[in-house]
């Protein structure tokens, strides 16, 4: 009996300690991944949209993006320019979350597509999110059916990214006929 409790308040000494070092490792180094995490999606949206040079010439709109998000799941954000409109659009792909930007100008074509963030899987489905492949949806509006097999073609053995590409494409073109 002494020995079991013994080796119970050594596990819980062992977890608390875990538990503070996480905890401190953590504020020490947010407001870093915070930032890095910022600078990712602003290198994204302005690949996203052809013409813009820099995030200052982007502007966040807070009421269109809810607006968006009330019509179409998964839009995250939208940022204005005089170029046109890049919409930050989040959702599940084969190896878990994946996150876009997508760029569309004021005709309501699609002119550009950048990956923010994946956990796709080397090789395979990470070969969809390649800029040559994320490039064919570049001309595609809202009349486009965006469905694969059909109008977009699915990069062999990776045919669920390749769907969630396509419907995360469809999603900005939906959110731009929301808010236009």
């Amino acid at each position: 009996m002494k020995q079991v409790l013994k080796m119970g308040t050594t596990l819980m000494v062992v977890g608390l300690v875990a538990a503070v070092g996480l905890g401190l490792t953590y504020s020490v180094t947010r407001d870093k991944i915070e930032a890095y995490d910022r600078e990712v999606e602003a290198k994204a949206a302005v690949a996203a949209l052809p013409g813009v040079n820099s995030i200052s010439e982007l502007e966040e709109e807070r009421d269109l993006a809810r607006k968006a998000a009330k019509e179409v799941p998964g839009v995250e954000k939208v940022f204005t320019s005089d170029k046109g409109y890049i919409f930050k659009i989040n959702t599940k792909g084969y190896g878990g979350p994946l996150m876009l930007a997508v760029g569309i100008n004021k005709d309501g074509e699609v002119v550009g597509v950048s990956v923010i963030s994946n956990r796709e899987t080397m090789g395979l489905g990470s070969k969809v999110l390649e800029e040559d492949n994320l490039a064919r949806f570049e001309g595609k509006t809202s009349k486009d059916p965006l469905e694969v097999g059909e109008d977009v073609q699915a990069v062999t053995g990776a045919t669920i990214t390749s769907k969630a590409v396509a419907l995360q494409v469809k999603k900005a073109l939906q959110a731009y006929e929301v808010i236009r």
